[in-house]
């Protein structure tokens, strides 16, 4: 099988997706081909070192189309006319592409028409309770999916949703958002061996209640920061660390000052990925507020770290990666009262926490690279088994 793989941008979280289905296409004797549309970050505005790590390697088969770009968009001519001579000179069996609106996806639709048929199967973490949804958008979602032959997405909520849009349920699978639990578990336990060390060189309190998030109004960080004074957990002597940036930092430092809080809540600046593992093992447990999040990946990052977590039901990680109660706890979105008392029980029960965190570090082995890139390579097989690639006649 010749696949070709194509994403906006090769930031840190996708490299070792990447990499494990590299491993994987070696040992079963198929080709596959990277392309990188864009070489810059529009979004993260620290180092990615796990990417910078890959490039240097000079991978054969890795191709970035502008060098220069962030994936926030630009040169969209060039974009296309160089991807349409990649997948004419490759004539691959199946191409791979990050989201199913992306103006590269969408031009891959339209290349299709016009080349060797291949299997064209989208990667997405979209779920039905992602917001606010229009009928004539989803409407439109529709007929644009049917152009697509399969989804690997996050979830079993997220295969609903692919099956809602119109990709029939053998055609999905799980395992889009992973991360590289081995080296973020190992990292994470180097960090108790200096945890001192850490605390100075971060700033970082004795004991702290981690929330890593944007700083933007649908991920609730308010909601945190009111159900954590609700807790009283800074009289005994525990603390609120915050990680991440956005517009509503200004409102948020006021909201921290407006409850005297002061003394008992930190702002960090977002780190590169390498730095986070100590930051999440030091901490008590994570909590993760939003009123919707596609995923989660710092739950992820959590659980590797051994450290449980509180989040709401309309994240994807709840009732997949979490387990109310069994590792962790889903609660409301919006309700500071519900997140207190549940921020209160994990913090001052040392024996459940402790149990909460051992059962979702043994979680987390189920969401791994090795499960995105077999998950990824099992579905191309189904979609190319089934000679029920979607030909261009079907698009009409």
């Amino acid at each position: 099988m010749r696949m070709l793989f194509v994403i906006g941008h090769l930031g840190d979280y996708h490299v070792p997706r990447y990499e494990a289905l590299m491993r994987l296409a070696t040992r079963r004797g198929d080709e596959v081909r990277l392309v990188e549309v864009f070489g810059r970050s529009g979004f993260y505005a620290f180092p990615q070192t796990r990417r910078a790590s890959f490039f240097a390697q000079r991978h054969e088969r890795v191709t970035t189309l502008e060098k220069d770009v962030s994936d926030a968009g630009g040169r969209w001519l060039s974009v296309f006319s160089r991807l349409t001579a990649i997948v004419r000179r490759v004539e691959p069996d199946v191409v791979v592409t990050l989201g199913y609106d992306t103006p590269y996806s969408l031009w891959l639709c339209f290349v299709r028409r016009f080349t060797r048929p291949f299997g064209l199967i989208y990667m997405s973490d979209s779920k039905a309770d992602d917001g606010p949804r229009s009928s004539v958008k989803e409407w439109l979602k529709r007929r644009l999916v049917k152009r697509f032959d399969g989804a690997l997405v996050a979830g079993e909520r997220h295969r609903d949703y692919a099956e809602f849009l119109g990709i029939p349920r053998w055609r999905s699978r799980v395992g889009f958002d992973v991360i590289d639990v081995d080296q973020f578990s190992h990292r994470a336990a180097a960090a108790h061996e200096s945890a001192d060390e850490v605390r100075r060189l971060r700033g970082l309190p004795r004991r702290y209640v981690l929330c890593v998030s944007r700083f933007v109004a649908r991920k609730n960080v308010n909601v945190v920061i009111d159900a954590f004074a609700r807790s009283c957990l800074a009289d005994h002597a525990i603390e609120l660390v915050l990680i991440g940036q956005g517009s509503d930092e200004p409102r948020l430092r006021t909201l921290v000052s407006e409850l005297g809080l002061d003394d008992s809540v930190r702002f960090l600046d977002a780190l590169p990925n390498a730095e986070m593992p100590a930051i999440y093992s030091l901490a008590d447990f994570v909590v993760l507020a939003s009123e919707f999040d596609q995923w989660g990946l710092c739950i992820n990052e959590a659980f590797a770290a051994s450290r449980t977590a509180i989040v709401t039901h309309t994240c994807g990680v709840a009732s997949e990666l979490v387990a109310n109660g069994v590792n962790g706890y889903i609660i409301e979105p919006g309700n500071a009262d519900m997140l207190a008392s549940r921020m209160r029980t994990l913090a001052l029960d040392d024996m459940l926490r402790e149990r909460l965190s051992a059962r979702a570090r043994l979680a987390v082995e189920q969401w791994k690279p090795t499960v995105f890139a077999s998950n990824l390579m099992e579905l191309a097989d189904s979609v190319l088994d089934s000679d029920q690639v979607v030909s261009p006649a079907e698009h009409e």
